[in-house]
């Protein structure tokens, strides 16, 4: 157009006068297009139907709304939602003076907290020479829960060590039948609590001390260190470690317990033990987001938690490392109170050594250790009722009529903010 223009005023003639005007009115037609576009067409998005568990299907309605006289005939959707598998990503045209809609919908196959948003529209001219950007920055989130699995029988928690798992019906500590170590004797200590023969053998008055009354809260903490988790997918020593913490809590929760979750990630989680069955979703929208992003191996992560652990109440550590120094950061904790150990065997999933001599190590301090193979702990679908997605029945008539839709947006939202 400057050339245009230079030739026009250097050198007048039809074809620098035809160029330049030419020109001038093709720019002055772009620019005022794109200027309509800009004013007069606005896109929306909604959702209409939200996952709540693996499987479910959302589903969003889009539209592409333009209120000028001119045709849109290109209008790019630019999404940059995180939900795997899921983009509204798309290309559009609409006629002058009306509305295009649309549906985008994908089933959740993963847990995990996501985000719908931020999006872009982009629109133009015929011709390509301007570019029009609407930036919507509203986001939603939505949570997508782990699913649970049955128990195993081996992996149910044991009754019979220090603690059991009951109901503490005493306000203070209580005296109990078993006894786990002596020491020396205090004045004050009852003369029935004398453990007699450790007196005879070290020639002074040792007493016996009695293991803890019944703790009725449970610290779940799981190991977020990258190094040790092997696998991808479903199939992974981290999704099955957050599936396990799953069916684990809604296990003792339905048995009255008290259940918090305490993990080191990218940062600290920390839940606050609670009983009741409603406690099931705190827990879940915990664990749904976690994954191992911990900088610190175990122990150190532990040594810095340890801090926040009650010393009465029974902390459950699940890791798939075979290292058992982690126990020393838990000393202090675990000598006033009961320490389980969930191993999951990492030969099972593709990894080197042997989960069963790191489990006899950790009893033989004392840690009750169990092994979780793969395969051995199955998700069940549904989970928090049936898996919703679209379902169509077709009548005698051959009208096809919907037997299930999938779950009200607002529906999704009031479960996951229980």
């Amino acid at each position: 157009w400057l050339l245009a223009l230079v030739l026009y005023v250097a050198a007048p003639s039809e074809v620098a006068a035809v160029l330049f005007f030419g020109l001038t009115g093709w720019l002055l037609a772009a620019g005022l297009w794109a200027w309509a576009m800009a004013r007069g067409v606005a896109a929306r998005r909604r959702l209409h139907y939200a996952a709540v568990q693996v499987g479910d299907v959302l589903e969003e309605h889009l539209a592409l709304d333009n209120r000028t006289p001119l045709p849109v005939l290109w209008a790019e959707f630019v999404d940059r939602s995180d939900l795997p598998g899921y983009t509204v990503s798309s290309a559009r045209a609409a006629d002058p003076k009306s509305s295009v809609q649309w549906r985008a919908s994908a089933a959740c196959t993963q847990r995990g907290l996501f985000r719908l948003g931020p999006w872009e529209l982009r629109l133009g001219d015929p011709f390509g020479i301007f570019l029009v950007r609407q930036v919507y920055t509203r986001q939603q989130e939505l949570l997508v829960y782990p699913p649970l699995a049955p128990l195993p029988p081996q992996l149910l928690p044991h009754n019979s060590l220090l603690g059991d798992y009951r109901r503490l019906r005493q306000p203070a500590p209580a005296e109990t039948l078993s006894a786990t170590t002596t020491r020396r004797y205090a004045p004050g200590d009852p003369l029935r609590h004398v453990h007699w023969p450790t007196t005879a053998r070290q020639d002074a008055l040792y007493t016996k001390v009695f293991e803890p009354e019944a703790t009725s809260t449970i610290w779940l903490v799981p190991d977020l260190d990258p190094r040790v988790h092997l696998g991808q997918g479903a199939e992974s020593t981290e999704e099955t470690m957050v599936l396990l913490l799953a069916s684990l809590a809604e296990h003792l929760l339905r048995r009255g317990l008290s259940v918090g979750l305490l993990a080191w990630a990218d940062t600290v989680h920390a839940l606050r033990p609670q009983a009741g069955r409603a406690q099931v979703w705190p827990v879940l929208r915990a664990l749904a987001p976690l994954h191992a992003t911990s900088p610190l191996p175990l122990a150190a992560a532990l040594a810095r938690l340890s801090v926040s652990l009650p010393p009465r109440d029974r902390v459950v550590v699940v890791t798939p490392s075979l290292d058992t120094s982690w126990t020393q950061s838990l000393r202090s904790v675990s000598s006033r109170t009961g320490l389980e150990a969930i191993l999951l065997d990492p030969r099972s999933f593709g990894g080197l050594g042997q989960a069963e001599a790191a489990a006899r190590a950790l009893a033989s301090q004392g840690v009750a250790a169990r092994v979780l193979r793969r395969g051995e702990l199955q998700a069940t679908p549904g989970a928090y009722g049936q898996v919703r997605r679209w379902d169509f029945k077709t009548l005698g008539t051959g009208r096809a009529v919907a037997r299930q839709t999938p779950r009200a947006a607002d529906v999704g939202q009031k479960v996951a903010h229980v």
